[in-house]
């Protein structure tokens, strides 16, 4: 029995110790349950394929690869030079290096962001000529956007590089190192507001300090300025997923109409942040915490982030519930030297890498389909059939503490809370597992309450009759004596 024992333990420190390899290397091969902890997983996405220039028969190089766009339409590659438009199979439909400026032929360089619109207008950002650029859907220049006119902000540089368009024609604009926020700017290039303005923060040290600085020592510190915006998309409920530099855990923001944060998760749940263990200091190693500089969304309100401190990509769903992660830091198949932009198309994940000049194709595995299904079918709140991707799901990851939520929730809405409570509280779903307990009690209650009253009732007439049986039988000895 000893020996067993020993055995056990044996390969569970094993297995943990593999899980936290896994980690440490960048595999996907690893999750965080609800209480931090780091669990082995299987991958949910693998490399498909790779296309680097040798693949693309109209460019020759693959050099300065900046953003990604994908639409209905297809699937849009931007370098710095050049942008490739591509079917959402990735086959090449055109490439643009030049463009029409009147008479004169001119050629794209510097260009930093792209974003098109419904009816296949898009527009290019150039950071550092202060520009964007309005295309028609035929490929025609528009017209060339200049910097707005913000009073105040006269002498401040405009360097817009990545930018979206709205349902309503609006455009949302980062500048570099324009620390108000995002420009909110009308379909004709006029300035709106700032939007998604973020507050600078400080720590109880801090302020100490700079409260007994003296006038020439803080005109030595560093200067205490909002987090800059890294990169944005739109969801398909209008709100704005946008990335950004930021020394706290909230690298990520999704903003509503007001520019108000509204990724709101409980107490028990982190933030979606990336990962949550990282080594502080090291040689030759990432440190510190992930730092995410692009996001895209799907129709069903899962999101992917990429992180740039260790070259992963973290999958989110609408409740910011952690689903899975793949990549990591290197130059072996299936991860990143240097990724720079991640979206979705289809039900694959397209990551460029702008050191390997590549754009590498991702695609779910079994367990992946089912993990994305079962976040589909919920967002669509079909919830039995969740319920039975998760149940897939669970097949594959025993480990997937958001599954056992699935499908106890579905359990729950079908009146079985015995068991619904059994998967809740293996899923660490607190807030369903108390509803689940308390339609336990009260059908416990219903049960057995008028049972229980009858009871009581009898036990009570049982008494008041022997009472009277008593007080009879008294009398009639003190009548006799």
């Amino acid at each position: 029995m000893r020996k067993l024992i020993c055995l056990i333990l044996a390969l569970c420190f094993i297995s943990s110790t593999g899980a936290l390899a896994d980690a440490r290397t960048g595999s996907s091969n690893y999750l965080y349950t609800p209480h931090d902890e780091i669990v082995a997983a299987p991958p949910a996405y693998t490399l498909a394929r790779s296309i680097t220039a040798r693949d693309i028969a109209e460019v020759d190089a693959l050099d300065g690869l900046v953003d990604a766009y994908k639409d209905e339409n297809g699937v849009y590659i931007l370098c710095s030079k050049r942008l490739i438009i591509m079917d959402h199979d990735l086959k090449v439909k055109r490439v643009l290096t030049s463009y029409m400026d009147g008479e004169k032929e001119v050629k794209l360089e510097g260009c930093t962001g792209v974003t098109f619109t419904k009816n296949g207008d898009f527009y290019i950002t150039q950071s550092e000529k202060g520009q964007i650029l309005h295309f028609n859907s035929d490929f025609t220049l528009n017209k060339v956007m200049g910097k707005p006119e913000i009073v105040g902000y006269e002498n401040v540089n405009y360097r817009p590089t990545k930018m979206v368009v709205d349902a309503a024609g609006r455009l949302y604009v980062i500048s570099k190192n324009m620390y108000e926020g995002i420009l909110e700017l009308n379909a004709d290039g006029t300035f709106t507001r700032f939007f998604g303005v973020n507050e600078v923060t400080f720590t109880p040290w801090q302020l100490f300090w700079r409260t007994f600085s003296t006038k020439e020592q803080r005109s030595r510190q560093v200067l205490w300025l909002p987090s800059d915006f890294t990169n944005l998309c739109i969801d398909q409920d209008g709100f704005l997923f946008a990335t950004l530099l930021s020394t706290d855990e909230k690298t990520i923001k999704r903003l509503n109409a007001k520019g108000e944060n509204i990724i709101n998760v409980s107490e028990e749940k982190p933030y979606p942040q990336g990962d949550l263990w990282t080594n502080e200091t090291g040689f030759g190693i990432p440190t510190g915490k992930s730092q995410f500089i692009a996001v895209d969304v799907n129709d069903y309100g899962a999101y992917v982030c990429l992180d740039s401190t260790r070259n992963r990509v973290f999958c989110y769903n609408e409740d910011h519930s952690l689903l899975f992660i793949f990549g990591g830091p290197g130059d072996r198949e299936g991860y990143f030297r240097n990724p720079v932009d991640v979206v979705f198309v289809g039900e694959n994940i397209l990551v460029l890498d702008s050191l390997a000049q590549s754009i590498e194709i991702f695609s779910p595995t079994k367990y992946g389909k089912a993990l994305m299904n079962a976040v589909k079918y919920q967002y669509l709140y079909d919830y039995d059939e969740a319920a039975k991707y998760w149940e897939e799901a669970l097949s594959y990851n025993h480990n997937l503490t958001l599954a056992y939520s699935g499908v106890g929730r579905m359990l729950l809405r079908a009146g079985e809370y015995e068991e619904a409570m059994e998967y809740l509280k293996m899923g660490d779903d607190r807030k369903y597992y108390d509803k689940a307990y308390e339609k336990v009690r009260t059908a416990t209650l219903r049960e057995y309450f008028v049972p229980a009253i009858l009871v009581v009732l009898g036990l009570i007439a049982v008494k008041l009759t022997v009472s009277g049986v008593k007080k009879r039988v008294q009398k009639k000895r003190k009548g006799a004596a």
